[in-house]
């Protein structure tokens, strides 16, 4: 006897056309937008046309080239006095300056070097050593500024401030090595500028029906937003100190699948658009001139 099976019934699926936009802030009229935060882009025609009905952001390339210690973010001072073996005797007191991408490690030891620049004027003169504190030891790992000769220290200024050696000004004093006021830890201590950048442009989400929202009190619909965060641990530095995102320059390609689906009518054509780049506080990212970002937007029909 001969069995027939019931024929399988399926519904034919067409893959939706796509097609992609490619943005390159590189592209911008740098006479007139100097920075990638915010910049238009500006084409004789439209800059995409079709009866398409999504907008996708599938993939953002960040070249990240701006220091996180700059007189651009005006966090690169430190203010250090030195008074010989009490407070106000014989005040010495300079402002030093730094800018360029530093590690906790690093500035740290930037910290020491400056600290023994001052410590030149006493008599005898006092040099600062940093050094690591052993992850055995108590408050472990961390570093620790030490003074060769028993000194009266006040460091104050936003270097101070992101290091927690100070909190408007502290009172140091040596040389105690394993006096807590010397103390320098892991926990206190984020050298990044921002958390996260968020990228945006008012003409490609204006037809979104749905809208995106946050904690914060000024919330924007983005295309992206980019958290200052690697996907695995970060390295440490030779103190114990996590070397994280933005400590050093970096070209980085993050993907998002699945993207954003933002809405679009399909009677619309894309004309000019316009770009900017907020970062956590709600203002524009301090770029630098060499900083520079890349983004893919997929369109698709219904």
């Amino acid at each position: 006897m001969t069995t027939f099976l019931p024929a399988e019934k399926g519904t034919p699926i067409r893959m939706p056309a796509t097609a992609n936009l490619m943005v390159d802030s590189a592209d911008r009229n740098t006479s007139v937008n100097t920075l990638a935060n915010d910049f238009q882009i500006t084409k004789p025609q439209s800059i995409l046309n079709g009866f398409f009905t999504r907008i996708a952001t599938t993939e953002l390339v960040l070249e990240y080239r701006t220091p996180n210690i700059s007189s651009i973010l005006g966090n690169n001072t430190l203010t250090i006095d030195l008074s010989g073996d009490a407070p106000g005797a014989g005040t010495h007191t300079q402002t030093y300056t730094a800018n360029g991408f530093f590690t906790a490690e690093e500035l740290i030891d930037w910290v020491a070097a400056c600290l023994t620049n001052a410590g030149s004027n006493l008599t005898p003169p006092v040099t600062w050593a940093a050094s690591a504190i052993p992850a055995g030891n108590p408050g472990g790992p961390g570093a620790q500024l030490a003074p060769s000769a028993t000194v009266y220290a006040q460091l104050s200024g936003p270097i101070a401030n992101a290091l927690s050696i100070a909190t408007g000004a502290l009172d140091l004093y040596g040389p105690a090595p394993t006096d807590a006021q010397l103390a320098i830890y892991p926990l206190f201590v984020d050298l990044r500028p921002y958390r996260y950048l968020d990228f945006v442009s008012a003409q490609l989400t204006y037809n979104q029906d749905l809208k995106d929202t946050a904690t914060n009190t000024f919330n924007r619909d983005v295309l992206a937003r980019w958290y200052m965060a690697y996907d695995n641990p970060p390295t440490l530095d030779a103190y114990g100190f996590p070397i994280l995102m933005g400590y050093t320059p970096f070209v980085l390609r993050r993907i998002f699948s699945p993207p954003k689906q933002i809405r679009w009518d399909p009677i619309q054509p894309i004309g000019n658009i316009s770009f900017q780049v907020y970062t956590n506080t709600g203002s524009l990212a301090p770029f630098n001139f060499n900083t520079q970002w890349l983004m893919t937007l997929q369109v698709s029909e219904s």
